[in-house]
């Protein structure tokens, strides 16, 4: 190892999974640089905004067990800033098509977990529950009790000003150009500066296929551009939502952000270049949205009022990756977190700080694993 290290650890990217990494990194008593692309705050990435759906329904049983974890962590970030970050709403997952795979998948994975909190509701029981919902097909639902909405821009804030808290430092508008691993260290290239430590972790959100091309690693990454609507609405589920058919997940919260104004949006996107999100047009997801509501929300009025924009980066299979890079035991990345990883972040705080710190470890969980799509770039 260099004589002197300049920092313990350096995580580069200050989302909601960089900043987690460093606040879990800090509270262990070592030191920590995040850096951050863009000045702070902004709405270049995938970890602003006001709301994010938080859940425990999840058709596969791991990601129940590690939204558990989640939900603890949340809550314990919670008491130390001493502030209120989830609101209990609710979470109803439902689908007019028969045997749905996902609804299907969530309900069996609610059965396997002990004490999970859930209803099922078959066609006519749903309707009469929730008189709100409009479809001719025969529909059936699932009532996760225990979901609700992280109040996002205030929960990243309260994240990164634990870190801070601990001693990490936080760098913003810089850019970095170059990650090099050595057998001992690592060094971190940018801004004409070099920087050394024990190991990198890389939460380039949108941005991380180049960063990941010039380790030589290729991922399949795709970013997309994800609309993000408000409507105007009376009379709205109290829940926030999943609807689900194949290709087409639609997901909604009740009004908590903007007065009489409800989000309904579509879990999928535009590709995009990360650079050039605004240029892209989302009109074709636009109309869809106005005619699904029209057709299923009777009391919403099919009209955008309100229109933001943010970035998913989605994987073929539509699961992170939390791992270390191979044959590079001192950089560890997550990316690709397909719409998941704000609700996962401190989980995945976790899991990068573990792997940082003990470059012997290994990513344990198959479902995040990088063997799953590395391919070495020669």
């Amino acid at each position: 190892m260099m004589a002197e290290l300049d920092y313990d650890y350096i995580v580069v990217g200050a989302g909601i999974s960089g900043s987690c990494a460093a606040y879990q990194l800090a509270k262990r008593g070592v030191s920590v640089l995040l850096l951050e692309k863009f000045p702070l705050p902004h709405s270049r990435g995938s970890s602003h905004g006001q709301s994010r759906i938080i859940r425990r329904a999840y058709p596969d049983p791991v990601f129940q067990r590690l939204m558990d974890e989640a939900y603890k962590e949340w809550h314990e970030i919670e008491r130390l800033q001493n502030t209120q970050l989830m609101k209990e709403t609710g979470l109803l997952c439902f689908a007019d098509e028969k045997d749905n795979p996902f609804l299907n998948g969530v309900i069996s994975s609610f059965t396997q977990t002990a004490g999970s909190r859930h209803t099922v509701y078959e066609d006519e029981q749903l309707r009469e529950q929730f008189p709100q919902l409009r479809f001719k097909n025969p529909m059936k639902g699932c009532l996760d009790h225990t979901a609700g909405v992280l109040m996002a821009d205030k929960a990243l804030r309260a994240v990164q000003d634990l870190a801070v808290s601990y001693g990490a430092r936080i760098m913003d508008s810089f850019t970095v150009d170059k990650v090099d691993n050595f057998s001992t260290y690592a060094q971190v290239t940018g801004e004409k500066k070099q920087m050394t430590c024990k190991s990198v972790i890389l939460c380039p959100g949108p941005w991380a296929g180049p960063l990941l091309n010039s380790l030589g690693v290729s991922l399949p990454l795709s970013p997309v551009k994800i609309p993000v609507y408000y409507w105007r609405g009376e009379h709205f589920l109290p829940h926030s939502f999943i609807y689900d058919v194949p290709g087409k997940d639609v997901w909604g919260l009740p009004s908590l952000e903007y007065p009489g104004l409800v989000k309904i949006c579509l879990h999928d996107g535009i590709r995009i270049d990360p650079d050039a999100r605004d240029g892209v047009s989302t009109e074709e997801i636009k109309q869809f949205l106005k005619t699904f509501i029209k057709d299923h929300f009777p009391d919403v009025e099919p009209e955008v009022a309100v229109e933001e924009s943010c970035i998913y980066t989605l994987t073929p299979d539509q699961n992170p990756i939390i791992d270390r890079i191979p044959e590079k035991k001192n950089i560890v990345v997550a990316a690709g977190f397909s719409g998941m990883g704000f609700k996962l972040g401190p989980v995945t705080g976790r899991m990068l700080a573990d792997m940082a710190m003990d470059p012997t470890s290994k990513q344990e969980e198959d479902i995040l694993n990088i063997q799953r799509f590395i391919k070495i770039v020669e």
